[in-house]
């Protein structure tokens, strides 16, 4: 993979302007989405058995403010990935993320999140190098333990805007990204530590609805 994350698409965010920070999203940020995508994309389906659809944000309701984080998703259907569960790969100004994600109310949102609380096996096997959040639109994370899953579960569950994402990040500085092989290596892992977690979401949501088309 020969594209990867560098320090400079940091400051990619300190640019001021839609137009202008997007025309740089699409010219610096987009063709390591897209690599990320045909590399990982079919290992995905593969592994999880499911059909898999690769997306790469492209902001087009914004009319004004510049995006605060961009990325790129596996999962889904040919028309979009939020009503599923899905992995996502993005960066903001603070970290790169690759994350698995229950996000915008999703169908079959509550059957998932009741299967993670009574089936915590994966989500909990996952080393302490993994992180929590209950927002996608805040960069604010915590470390992953059992009582914070169960924490953001349980306010999934109870609360319209309730989310759960479980991560690895790359900060901004981090050594990673002055090492494409190493950089590689720690993506690679991740998602390939995130699946046994997604292929149970994946059961569950297609136990209710069938495989996407």
């Amino acid at each position: 993979m020969q594209n990867v994350f560098k320090q400079a698409n940091f400051d990619i965010f300190e640019i001021e302007g839609l137009e202008n920070r997007m025309a740089y999203i699409r010219k610096d940020i987009q063709p390591i989405f897209q690599a990320l995508g045909d590399t990982f994309t079919p290992i995905v389906a593969e592994k999880t058995g499911y059909p898999m659809f690769f997306h790469i944000a492209q902001h087009r309701r914004r009319t004004s403010n510049p995006p605060e984080s961009t990325w790129c998703a596996i999962g889904g259907d040919k028309r979009g990935y939020k009503k599923y569960p899905h992995l996502q790969i993005g960066i903001n100004d603070d970290h790169i993320f690759i994350f698995l994600s229950i996000i915008d109310n999703p169908i079959y949102e509550t059957e998932m999140g009741k299967a993670l609380l009574l089936h915590p096996d994966h989500w909990k096997a996952l080393d302490d190098s993994y992180v929590l959040s209950g927002d996608h639109t805040k960069p604010t994370i915590e470390p992953l333990t059992e009582k914070a899953g169960v924490q953001i579960l349980e306010r999934l569950l109870k609360v319209k805007k309730g989310e759960f994402l479980i991560e690895r990040v790359i900060e901004n500085g981090s050594s990673l990204l002055e090492n494409p092989e190493a950089q590689s290596k720690f993506i690679k892992k991740t998602i390939s530590q995130l699946i046994p977690l997604y292929r149970q979401l994946l059961d569950i949501h297609f136990e209710q609805s069938g495989p996407a088309l």
